[in-house]
Protein backbone atom coordinates (compact mmCIF):
# COMPACT_ATOMS: atom_id res chain seq x y z
CA UNK A 1 0.00 0.00 0.00
CA UNK A 2 1.62 3.00 -0.80
CA UNK A 3 2.33 5.80 1.84
CA UNK A 4 1.17 9.68 1.77
CA UNK A 5 2.25 12.12 -1.08
CA UNK A 6 2.93 15.91 -0.53
CA UNK A 7 -0.26 17.62 -0.98
CA UNK A 8 0.46 21.00 0.40
CA UNK A 9 2.54 23.31 1.54
CA UNK A 10 3.26 24.11 5.20
CA UNK A 11 4.38 28.20 5.21
CA UNK A 12 6.91 29.41 8.18
CA UNK A 13 5.00 30.11 11.05
CA UNK A 14 7.54 33.46 11.00
CA UNK A 15 4.99 34.41 8.44
CA UNK A 16 2.05 33.94 9.96
CA UNK A 17 0.32 37.18 11.50
CA UNK A 18 0.15 37.08 15.60
CA UNK A 19 -3.40 35.94 15.43
CA UNK A 20 -2.62 33.12 13.41
CA UNK A 21 0.22 32.16 15.37
CA UNK A 22 -1.68 32.12 18.58
CA UNK A 23 -4.63 30.11 16.96
CA UNK A 24 -1.99 27.40 16.60
CA UNK A 25 -2.21 26.60 19.34
CA UNK A 26 -5.89 26.20 19.20
CA UNK A 27 -7.78 22.49 19.06
CA UNK A 28 -11.39 22.49 18.15
CA UNK A 29 -14.11 19.98 17.88
CA UNK A 30 -14.98 19.37 13.72
CA UNK A 31 -18.42 18.83 15.06
CA UNK A 32 -19.25 20.18 17.83
CA UNK A 33 -17.88 23.82 16.53
CA UNK A 34 -17.33 23.61 12.86
CA UNK A 35 -19.41 21.74 11.44
CA UNK A 36 -21.88 24.28 13.53
CA UNK A 37 -20.92 26.81 11.12
CA UNK A 38 -22.79 28.24 8.37
CA UNK A 39 -19.44 28.86 6.25
CA UNK A 40 -16.73 26.42 7.09
CA UNK A 41 -14.39 29.15 5.22
CA UNK A 42 -15.30 32.40 7.49
CA UNK A 43 -15.21 30.34 10.84
CA UNK A 44 -11.67 29.39 10.13
CA UNK A 45 -10.72 32.53 8.75
CA UNK A 46 -12.50 33.61 12.23
CA UNK A 47 -10.80 30.74 14.18
CA UNK A 48 -7.19 29.80 11.78
CA UNK A 49 -7.06 26.67 14.30
CA UNK A 50 -4.27 24.40 14.42
CA UNK A 51 -5.83 21.19 14.41
CA UNK A 52 -9.37 19.74 15.04
CA UNK A 53 -10.60 16.70 16.61
CA UNK A 54 -13.09 14.34 14.77
CA UNK A 55 -15.15 11.39 15.33
CA UNK A 56 -16.43 10.49 18.59
CA UNK A 57 -14.66 10.77 21.72
CA UNK A 58 -13.90 8.09 23.66
CA UNK A 59 -16.55 8.61 26.24
CA UNK A 60 -18.80 8.04 23.74
CA UNK A 61 -19.68 6.46 20.56
CA UNK A 62 -19.01 8.06 16.99
CA UNK A 63 -22.16 9.04 15.60
CA UNK A 64 -20.82 10.61 11.77
CA UNK A 65 -19.75 8.04 9.46
CA UNK A 66 -16.20 8.08 8.53
CA UNK A 67 -17.18 9.11 4.66
CA UNK A 68 -19.28 12.01 6.30
CA UNK A 69 -15.92 12.95 8.42
CA UNK A 70 -13.73 12.62 5.64
CA UNK A 71 -15.75 15.12 3.82
CA UNK A 72 -15.99 17.95 6.20
CA UNK A 73 -12.17 17.24 7.32
CA UNK A 74 -11.39 17.59 3.40
CA UNK A 75 -13.29 21.20 3.17
CA UNK A 76 -11.58 22.35 6.21
CA UNK A 77 -8.30 21.45 4.86
CA UNK A 78 -9.17 22.84 0.94
CA UNK A 79 -9.97 26.54 3.01
CA UNK A 80 -7.14 26.41 5.54
CA UNK A 81 -3.91 28.69 5.18
CA UNK A 82 -1.73 26.31 6.85
CA UNK A 83 -2.59 22.57 7.37
CA UNK A 84 -4.63 21.31 9.91
CA UNK A 85 -3.57 18.37 12.44
CA UNK A 86 -6.23 16.35 12.45
CA UNK A 87 -6.72 14.11 15.80
CA UNK A 88 -9.36 11.66 16.87
CA UNK A 89 -9.18 9.03 19.85
CA UNK A 90 -8.09 5.94 18.00
CA UNK A 91 -7.55 4.07 20.80
CA UNK A 92 -9.10 0.20 19.41
CA UNK A 93 -8.55 1.49 15.85
CA UNK A 94 -11.14 3.85 14.29
CA UNK A 95 -14.49 1.73 13.83
CA UNK A 96 -15.81 3.11 17.50
CA UNK A 97 -15.50 6.71 17.00
CA UNK A 98 -15.80 6.44 12.78
CA UNK A 99 -18.61 4.43 11.87
CA UNK A 100 -18.31 2.18 9.17
CA UNK A 101 -14.01 1.08 10.21
CA UNK A 102 -13.70 -1.06 12.06
CA UNK A 103 -13.65 -1.90 15.65
CA UNK A 104 -10.48 -3.23 17.17
CA UNK A 105 -10.09 -5.04 20.42
CA UNK A 106 -9.20 -2.60 23.31
CA UNK A 107 -5.68 -2.19 23.70
CA UNK A 108 -6.24 -4.89 26.87
CA UNK A 109 -6.27 -7.34 24.67
CA UNK A 110 -3.28 -6.68 23.12
CA UNK A 111 -1.06 -6.88 26.67
CA UNK A 112 -2.42 -10.26 26.68
CA UNK A 113 -1.77 -11.91 23.50
CA UNK A 114 1.79 -10.07 24.14
CA UNK A 115 3.07 -9.78 20.42
CA UNK A 116 4.84 -6.94 19.14
CA UNK A 117 4.46 -7.68 15.68
CA UNK A 118 1.21 -7.98 16.33
CA UNK A 119 1.10 -4.47 18.10
CA UNK A 120 3.38 -2.84 15.32
CA UNK A 121 0.23 -4.23 12.83
CA UNK A 122 -2.30 -2.91 15.03
CA UNK A 123 -0.84 0.68 14.94
CA UNK A 124 -0.47 0.41 10.90
CA UNK A 125 -4.14 -0.98 10.34
CA UNK A 126 -5.04 2.26 12.73
CA UNK A 127 -3.52 5.04 10.69
CA UNK A 128 -4.30 3.58 6.97
CA UNK A 129 -7.80 3.25 8.00
CA UNK A 130 -7.83 6.72 9.80
CA UNK A 131 -6.35 7.99 7.00
CA UNK A 132 -10.07 7.17 5.48
CA UNK A 133 -11.86 9.62 7.29
CA UNK A 134 -8.65 12.01 7.20
CA UNK A 135 -7.33 12.12 10.40
CA UNK A 136 -3.40 12.20 10.68
CA UNK A 137 -3.13 12.19 14.32
CA UNK A 138 -4.19 9.47 16.35
CA UNK A 139 -4.88 10.73 19.68
CA UNK A 140 -3.53 7.34 21.27
CA UNK A 141 -2.05 5.33 22.59
CA UNK A 142 -2.92 5.55 26.32
CA UNK A 143 0.53 4.62 27.97
CA UNK A 144 -1.43 4.45 31.54
CA UNK A 145 -1.38 1.55 33.80
CA UNK A 146 -4.31 -0.39 34.95
CA UNK A 147 -2.84 0.01 38.38
CA UNK A 148 -5.97 0.08 40.64
CA UNK A 149 -8.93 -2.37 39.45
CA UNK A 150 -11.28 0.10 40.00
CA UNK A 151 -9.76 2.76 37.48
CA UNK A 152 -12.70 4.65 35.94
CA UNK A 153 -11.00 6.46 33.12
CA UNK A 154 -8.37 3.76 32.06
CA UNK A 155 -9.70 -0.31 32.46
CA UNK A 156 -9.16 -2.00 28.99
CA UNK A 157 -8.12 1.31 27.15
CA UNK A 158 -4.57 0.29 28.90
CA UNK A 159 -1.96 -2.73 27.71
CA UNK A 160 -1.78 -4.01 31.29
CA UNK A 161 -0.32 -2.71 34.63
CA UNK A 162 3.37 -3.30 34.46
CA UNK A 163 6.30 -1.06 32.87
CA UNK A 164 8.03 -4.17 31.37
CA UNK A 165 5.63 -5.61 30.26
CA UNK A 166 3.36 -2.88 27.97
CA UNK A 167 6.46 -1.27 26.94
CA UNK A 168 7.70 -2.96 23.82
CA UNK A 169 3.85 -3.25 23.19
CA UNK A 170 3.63 0.65 23.36
CA UNK A 171 6.91 1.24 21.30
CA UNK A 172 5.52 -1.22 18.71
CA UNK A 173 2.29 0.39 18.40
CA UNK A 174 3.69 3.95 17.91
CA UNK A 175 5.97 2.70 15.17
CA UNK A 176 3.44 1.09 12.89
CA UNK A 177 1.29 4.40 13.13
CA UNK A 178 4.30 6.69 12.34
CA UNK A 179 5.08 4.01 9.51
CA UNK A 180 1.68 4.14 7.75
CA UNK A 181 2.13 8.38 8.12
CA UNK A 182 0.03 8.96 11.36
CA UNK A 183 1.28 11.20 14.55
CA UNK A 184 1.21 9.25 17.78
CA UNK A 185 0.19 10.75 20.96
CA UNK A 186 1.11 9.03 24.09
CA UNK A 187 -1.25 9.85 27.39
CA UNK A 188 -1.88 11.01 30.00
CA UNK A 189 1.11 12.20 31.34
CA UNK A 190 1.79 11.85 34.66
CA UNK A 191 0.14 8.74 34.73
CA UNK A 192 -3.59 7.68 35.19
CA UNK A 193 -4.93 4.53 36.67
CA UNK A 194 -4.00 4.70 40.17
CA UNK A 195 -6.79 6.15 41.41
CA UNK A 196 -10.02 4.96 40.95
CA UNK A 197 -11.73 8.22 40.48
CA UNK A 198 -12.29 9.78 36.69
CA UNK A 199 -10.63 12.88 35.53
CA UNK A 200 -13.51 13.74 33.77
CA UNK A 201 -15.43 14.39 37.07
CA UNK A 202 -12.86 15.56 39.55
CA UNK A 203 -9.03 16.61 39.42
CA UNK A 204 -7.56 12.92 39.94
CA UNK A 205 -4.55 12.27 42.10
CA UNK A 206 -1.30 9.94 41.68
CA UNK A 207 0.33 9.19 44.52
CA UNK A 208 3.15 6.66 43.71
CA UNK A 209 6.16 8.43 45.49
CA UNK A 210 9.02 9.61 42.94
CA UNK A 211 11.24 5.54 43.10
CA UNK A 212 7.73 3.98 42.38
CA UNK A 213 6.44 6.63 39.65
CA UNK A 214 9.65 6.38 38.04
CA UNK A 215 9.65 2.25 37.94
CA UNK A 216 6.15 2.31 36.19
CA UNK A 217 4.74 5.59 34.76
CA UNK A 218 8.19 6.90 34.61
CA UNK A 219 9.93 4.03 32.91
CA UNK A 220 7.14 3.84 30.26
CA UNK A 221 7.05 7.72 28.82
CA UNK A 222 10.80 7.99 28.98
CA UNK A 223 11.07 4.93 27.15
CA UNK A 224 8.43 6.58 24.18
CA UNK A 225 10.56 9.73 24.37
CA UNK A 226 13.49 7.85 23.97
CA UNK A 227 11.84 6.13 21.37
CA UNK A 228 10.60 9.23 19.04
CA UNK A 229 6.89 9.48 20.36
CA UNK A 230 5.76 12.66 18.58
CA UNK A 231 3.25 14.15 21.34
CA UNK A 232 2.14 13.89 24.55
CA UNK A 233 -1.04 14.65 26.53
CA UNK A 234 -1.00 15.72 29.37
CA UNK A 235 -4.13 14.85 32.13
CA UNK A 236 -6.46 16.72 34.80
CA UNK A 237 -4.49 14.85 37.34
CA UNK A 238 -2.49 15.82 40.31
CA UNK A 239 1.21 14.31 41.53
CA UNK A 240 1.75 15.31 45.03
CA UNK A 241 5.74 13.74 44.79
CA UNK A 242 6.55 16.03 42.11
CA UNK A 243 4.36 19.03 42.86
CA UNK A 244 3.58 22.05 45.77
CA UNK A 245 0.31 21.76 47.50
CA UNK A 246 -1.74 25.15 46.11
CA UNK A 247 -3.61 27.46 48.01
CA UNK A 248 -6.59 25.41 48.67
CA UNK A 249 -4.24 23.17 50.17
CA UNK A 250 -4.45 20.59 47.67
CA UNK A 251 -2.82 20.12 43.69
CA UNK A 252 -3.41 21.76 40.54
CA UNK A 253 -4.06 19.17 37.32
CA UNK A 254 -0.98 18.36 35.28
CA UNK A 255 -2.22 20.80 32.68
CA UNK A 256 -2.03 23.77 34.70
CA UNK A 257 1.25 22.69 36.53
CA UNK A 258 4.63 24.39 35.26
CA UNK A 259 6.70 21.76 37.55
CA UNK A 260 5.15 18.62 35.34
CA UNK A 261 4.72 20.16 32.11
CA UNK A 262 8.22 21.87 31.80
CA UNK A 263 9.81 20.92 34.64
CA UNK A 264 9.46 16.91 34.43
CA UNK A 265 8.88 16.89 30.87
CA UNK A 266 10.27 18.98 29.43
CA UNK A 267 13.39 19.41 30.66
CA UNK A 268 14.40 16.37 33.22
CA UNK A 269 12.93 13.74 30.51
CA UNK A 270 14.19 15.87 27.65
CA UNK A 271 10.97 15.72 25.05
CA UNK A 272 10.90 17.73 22.35
CA UNK A 273 7.49 16.94 20.58
CA UNK A 274 4.35 18.66 20.93
CA UNK A 275 2.49 18.68 24.17
CA UNK A 276 -1.15 18.92 24.45
CA UNK A 277 -3.82 19.04 26.61
CA UNK A 278 -6.59 17.08 27.70
CA UNK A 279 -9.82 18.48 26.89
CA UNK A 280 -10.53 21.14 28.89
CA UNK A 281 -14.54 20.33 29.23
CA UNK A 282 -13.30 18.18 31.55
CA UNK A 283 -14.32 18.55 35.73
CA UNK A 284 -10.73 17.83 36.55
CA UNK A 285 -10.20 21.05 35.06
CA UNK A 286 -13.20 23.31 35.57
CA UNK A 287 -13.08 22.95 38.89
CA UNK A 288 -9.70 25.32 39.12
CA UNK A 289 -11.25 28.67 37.16
CA UNK A 290 -12.65 29.85 34.28
CA UNK A 291 -12.03 27.76 31.17
CA UNK A 292 -10.20 30.48 28.91
CA UNK A 293 -8.29 31.31 31.85
CA UNK A 294 -6.96 28.56 33.31
CA UNK A 295 -6.00 27.45 29.13
CA UNK A 296 -4.02 30.73 29.59
CA UNK A 297 -2.16 29.27 32.62
CA UNK A 298 -1.47 25.80 30.80
CA UNK A 299 -0.05 27.52 27.59
CA UNK A 300 2.18 29.72 30.18
CA UNK A 301 2.85 26.66 32.01
CA UNK A 302 4.56 24.99 28.81
CA UNK A 303 1.27 23.68 26.91
CA UNK A 304 2.06 23.92 23.44
CA UNK A 305 -1.70 22.79 22.13
CA UNK A 306 -4.64 23.32 23.96
CA UNK A 307 -7.96 20.88 23.19
CA UNK A 308 -11.14 22.99 23.47
CA UNK A 309 -9.73 26.03 25.11
CA UNK A 310 -12.99 27.92 24.26
CA UNK A 311 -13.30 30.99 21.28
CA UNK A 312 -11.92 33.67 23.75
CA UNK A 313 -8.03 32.05 24.49
CA UNK A 314 -6.45 33.70 21.09
CA UNK A 315 -7.19 37.12 22.08
CA UNK A 316 -6.55 36.72 26.02
CA UNK A 317 -3.18 35.15 24.74
CA UNK A 318 -2.27 38.15 22.69
CA UNK A 319 -3.17 40.48 25.53
CA UNK A 320 -0.73 38.61 27.52
CA UNK A 321 2.03 38.30 24.69
CA UNK A 322 1.84 42.15 24.12
CA UNK A 323 2.08 42.77 28.14
CA UNK A 324 5.12 40.81 28.49
CA UNK A 325 3.28 38.97 31.03
CA UNK A 326 3.93 35.73 28.76
CA UNK A 327 7.33 35.70 26.78
CA UNK A 328 7.54 35.70 23.26
CA UNK A 329 9.72 31.97 23.57
CA UNK A 330 6.86 30.49 24.79
CA UNK A 331 4.88 31.21 21.72
CA UNK A 332 7.98 30.52 19.15
CA UNK A 333 8.73 27.45 21.65
CA UNK A 334 5.41 26.15 21.10
CA UNK A 335 4.80 26.90 17.10
CA UNK A 336 8.81 25.39 16.78
CA UNK A 337 7.46 21.87 18.06
CA UNK A 338 3.67 22.37 16.26
CA UNK A 339 5.46 22.80 13.07
CA UNK A 340 7.61 19.78 13.44
CA UNK A 341 4.94 17.37 13.68
CA UNK A 342 2.85 18.94 10.64
CA UNK A 343 5.68 19.12 8.61
CA UNK A 344 5.92 15.27 9.06
CA UNK A 345 2.15 14.65 8.84
CA UNK A 346 -0.37 17.52 7.85
CA UNK A 347 1.01 18.00 4.34
CA UNK A 348 0.36 14.64 3.14
CA UNK A 349 -3.70 13.42 1.74
CA UNK A 350 -4.38 9.91 0.81
CA UNK A 351 -7.32 7.61 0.97
CA UNK A 352 -6.07 3.68 1.32
CA UNK A 353 -9.45 2.52 0.21
CA UNK A 354 -11.01 -0.44 1.09
CA UNK A 355 -7.86 -2.24 1.54
CA UNK A 356 -7.40 -0.72 4.57
CA UNK A 357 -10.46 -1.79 6.18
CA UNK A 358 -9.36 -5.58 5.10
CA UNK A 359 -5.88 -5.63 6.68
CA UNK A 360 -7.77 -3.90 9.59
CA UNK A 361 -10.61 -7.03 9.95
CA UNK A 362 -7.80 -9.36 9.92
CA UNK A 363 -5.87 -7.74 12.44
CA UNK A 364 -9.15 -7.59 14.83
CA UNK A 365 -9.65 -11.28 14.19
CA UNK A 366 -6.10 -12.54 15.15
CA UNK A 367 -5.58 -9.81 18.41
CA UNK A 368 -9.19 -10.53 19.56
CA UNK A 369 -7.95 -14.98 19.16
CA UNK A 370 -4.40 -14.47 21.02
CA UNK A 371 -5.66 -12.53 23.97
CA UNK A 372 -8.12 -15.50 25.04
CA UNK A 373 -7.07 -15.98 28.43
CA UNK A 374 -8.48 -19.02 30.34
CA UNK A 375 -8.41 -18.44 33.76
CA UNK A 376 -9.65 -21.87 34.67
CA UNK A 377 -11.36 -25.12 33.52
CA UNK A 378 -12.31 -27.54 36.21
CA UNK A 379 -13.29 -31.33 35.73
CA UNK A 380 -13.25 -30.91 31.58
CA UNK A 381 -16.31 -28.38 31.06
CA UNK A 382 -14.59 -26.90 28.49
CA UNK A 383 -14.87 -27.30 25.26
CA UNK A 384 -18.93 -26.89 25.14
CA UNK A 385 -19.91 -30.14 23.15
CA UNK A 386 -24.01 -30.03 21.31
CA UNK A 387 -24.31 -33.55 22.38
CA UNK A 388 -23.57 -32.59 25.94
CA UNK A 389 -24.90 -28.65 26.22
CA UNK A 390 -26.51 -28.69 23.56
CA UNK A 391 -29.60 -26.36 25.36
CA UNK A 392 -27.54 -22.71 26.38
CA UNK A 393 -28.72 -19.57 28.04
CA UNK A 394 -26.63 -16.77 27.29
CA UNK A 395 -27.20 -14.30 30.33
CA UNK A 396 -26.25 -10.35 29.27
CA UNK A 397 -24.91 -8.74 32.15
CA UNK A 398 -24.28 -5.31 31.04
CA UNK A 399 -24.59 -1.75 31.58
CA UNK A 400 -23.78 -1.25 27.90
CA UNK A 401 -26.76 -1.96 25.08
CA UNK A 402 -24.00 -1.56 22.52
CA UNK A 403 -22.14 -4.51 24.07
CA UNK A 404 -25.59 -7.03 24.88
CA UNK A 405 -26.40 -6.18 21.02
CA UNK A 406 -23.16 -7.79 19.92
CA UNK A 407 -23.32 -11.09 22.13
CA UNK A 408 -26.15 -11.85 19.38
CA UNK A 409 -23.21 -12.44 17.53
CA UNK A 410 -21.77 -14.94 19.73
CA UNK A 411 -25.60 -16.41 20.34
CA UNK A 412 -25.53 -16.79 16.48
CA UNK A 413 -22.48 -18.75 16.06
CA UNK A 414 -23.12 -21.21 18.59
CA UNK A 415 -26.60 -21.28 16.78
CA UNK A 416 -24.69 -22.57 13.69
CA UNK A 417 -22.48 -24.69 15.67
CA UNK A 418 -25.55 -26.94 16.72
CA UNK A 419 -26.64 -25.45 20.03
CA UNK A 420 -29.69 -24.00 20.99
CA UNK A 421 -29.57 -20.93 22.20
CA UNK A 422 -31.56 -18.56 24.37
CA UNK A 423 -30.64 -14.80 25.43
CA UNK A 424 -31.48 -12.91 28.77
CA UNK A 425 -30.36 -10.19 30.52
CA UNK A 426 -32.45 -9.57 33.54
CA UNK A 427 -33.03 -12.56 36.09
CA UNK A 428 -33.99 -12.42 39.99
CA UNK A 429 -32.82 -15.42 42.11
CA UNK A 430 -36.15 -16.84 41.48
CA UNK A 431 -36.41 -16.35 38.10
CA UNK A 432 -33.07 -18.11 36.92
CA UNK A 433 -33.61 -20.85 39.49
CA UNK A 434 -36.61 -21.80 37.76
CA UNK A 435 -35.09 -21.80 34.08
CA UNK A 436 -31.98 -23.58 35.32
CA UNK A 437 -33.87 -26.81 34.65
CA UNK A 438 -34.67 -26.01 31.33
CA UNK A 439 -30.73 -25.21 29.99
CA UNK A 440 -27.81 -27.57 29.52
CA UNK A 441 -25.47 -24.68 30.05
CA UNK A 442 -25.56 -21.13 30.89
CA UNK A 443 -23.30 -19.15 29.49
CA UNK A 444 -22.16 -15.53 31.29
CA UNK A 445 -21.36 -12.93 29.45
CA UNK A 446 -19.85 -10.45 31.59
CA UNK A 447 -19.21 -7.06 30.15
CA UNK A 448 -18.34 -3.76 31.87
CA UNK A 449 -16.17 -1.40 30.17
CA UNK A 450 -14.87 2.47 31.07
CA UNK A 451 -17.19 5.53 30.45
CA UNK A 452 -20.38 2.82 29.77
CA UNK A 453 -21.80 4.31 31.91
CA UNK A 454 -19.22 6.65 34.11
CA UNK A 455 -18.29 5.39 37.30
CA UNK A 456 -15.67 3.00 38.76
CA UNK A 457 -15.42 -0.57 36.60
CA UNK A 458 -17.93 -2.61 39.27
CA UNK A 459 -21.15 -3.30 38.69
CA UNK A 460 -23.98 -1.76 39.95
CA UNK A 461 -27.98 -1.47 39.99
CA UNK A 462 -29.73 -4.26 37.80
CA UNK A 463 -26.45 -5.17 36.46
CA UNK A 464 -25.68 -6.25 40.11
CA UNK A 465 -28.26 -7.68 40.90
CA UNK A 466 -28.05 -10.09 38.09
CA UNK A 467 -24.58 -11.05 39.49
CA UNK A 468 -26.65 -12.01 42.48
CA UNK A 469 -28.67 -13.65 40.70
CA UNK A 470 -26.26 -15.48 39.22
CA UNK A 471 -24.78 -16.55 43.33
CA UNK A 472 -27.99 -17.70 44.27
CA UNK A 473 -28.63 -20.56 41.32
CA UNK A 474 -27.48 -22.40 38.05
CA UNK A 475 -23.19 -21.40 39.05
CA UNK A 476 -22.55 -25.50 39.11
CA UNK A 477 -24.00 -24.93 35.33
CA UNK A 478 -21.89 -21.60 34.45
CA UNK A 479 -19.08 -20.62 32.19
CA UNK A 480 -18.35 -17.35 32.58
CA UNK A 481 -16.53 -14.83 29.93
CA UNK A 482 -15.51 -11.40 30.81
CA UNK A 483 -15.42 -9.08 27.95
CA UNK A 484 -14.20 -6.16 29.97
CA UNK A 485 -12.42 -5.51 32.97
CA UNK A 486 -10.16 -8.63 33.99
CA UNK A 487 -10.78 -8.49 37.46
CA UNK A 488 -14.96 -9.30 37.60
CA UNK A 489 -14.85 -12.46 36.74
CA UNK A 490 -12.57 -13.74 39.39
CA UNK A 491 -14.28 -11.14 41.54
CA UNK A 492 -17.84 -12.74 41.20
CA UNK A 493 -17.36 -15.80 40.01
CA UNK A 494 -14.28 -17.80 41.58
CA UNK A 495 -17.21 -21.39 42.71
CA UNK A 496 -17.86 -21.59 38.39
CA UNK A 497 -16.57 -24.58 36.60
CA UNK A 498 -15.27 -22.42 33.59
CA UNK A 499 -13.59 -18.70 33.24
CA UNK A 500 -12.45 -17.08 30.63
CA UNK A 501 -11.42 -13.41 29.90
CA UNK A 502 -11.95 -11.63 26.12
CA UNK A 503 -11.24 -8.01 27.68
CA UNK A 504 -13.99 -6.50 24.89
CA UNK A 505 -16.94 -6.78 23.47
CA UNK A 506 -16.45 -5.86 19.37
CA UNK A 507 -17.32 -8.46 17.22
CA UNK A 508 -14.05 -9.65 16.32
CA UNK A 509 -14.36 -11.01 20.24
CA UNK A 510 -17.60 -12.70 19.61
CA UNK A 511 -16.39 -15.19 16.69
CA UNK A 512 -12.76 -15.75 18.37
CA UNK A 513 -14.66 -16.82 21.66
CA UNK A 514 -17.26 -19.01 20.09
CA UNK A 515 -14.54 -20.94 18.10
CA UNK A 516 -12.48 -20.87 21.28
CA UNK A 517 -15.24 -22.15 23.78
CA UNK A 518 -16.53 -24.90 21.12
CA UNK A 519 -12.98 -26.52 21.71
CA UNK A 520 -11.55 -25.27 17.67
CA UNK A 521 -8.85 -22.75 18.39
CA UNK A 522 -6.84 -22.48 22.19
CA UNK A 523 -6.93 -19.79 24.71
CA UNK A 524 -3.04 -18.41 24.33
CA UNK A 525 -3.25 -15.25 26.31
CA UNK A 526 -1.97 -14.30 29.45
CA UNK A 527 -3.50 -12.29 31.97
CA UNK A 528 -2.13 -8.31 30.72
CA UNK A 529 -2.55 -7.69 34.59
CA UNK A 530 -1.04 -9.41 37.95
CA UNK A 531 -4.16 -9.36 40.85
CA UNK A 532 -1.53 -8.88 43.87
CA UNK A 533 0.28 -5.71 42.25
CA UNK A 534 2.73 -3.63 44.94
CA UNK A 535 1.90 0.19 42.93
CA UNK A 536 -2.42 -0.40 43.29
CA UNK A 537 -3.70 1.60 46.48
CA UNK A 538 -5.75 -1.75 47.70
CA UNK A 539 -5.01 -4.30 48.41
CA UNK A 540 -5.64 -7.05 45.65
CA UNK A 541 -4.79 -10.44 47.67
CA UNK A 542 -7.67 -11.10 48.28
CA UNK A 543 -8.66 -11.13 44.92
CA UNK A 544 -5.86 -13.50 42.82
CA UNK A 545 -7.35 -15.54 40.25
CA UNK A 546 -8.27 -18.81 41.89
Amino acid sequence: MELSTPAVTLPPWQDLSLHEQVSQLVVFHLSHDIARSPDVAAYLRKYPVGAVFAGGEVIEDGTNRFEAVRALVDRCQAVSRVPLLVGADLENGCGDVLPGLTPLPWPMALGAANDVDLARRYGEVTALEGARGGINWALAPMADLNLHPLSSNVGTRAFGDRAEHVLPLLKAFCRGLRAQGMADCAKTFPGDGSDYRDQHLTTTLNQLDRADWEASYGSVFQGLIDDGVESIMIAHIGMPAFQERNAHDGYDPATLSREIITGLLKERMGFKGLVLSDAFGMGGLLSHGDLTESAVKAFACGMDMVLWPGERFVDRVMEELRSGRIPMSRLEDALARIWRMKARYAVTSRDPGEEATIRAEAVAAETAAKSLTLLWNRGETLPLRPERDRRVLLLGITPYDKAYARFEILRDELGRRGFLVEMNRHLTPEGLAAMEGDFDRILVCLERQFHRPLGPMDLFGEDARNLWSCSCAGWQKMVVVGFGSPYLVPWYFPQVPAAVNAYSAVPAAQHAVAAALCGEATFPGMSPVVYENRFGVSDLSAWRTP
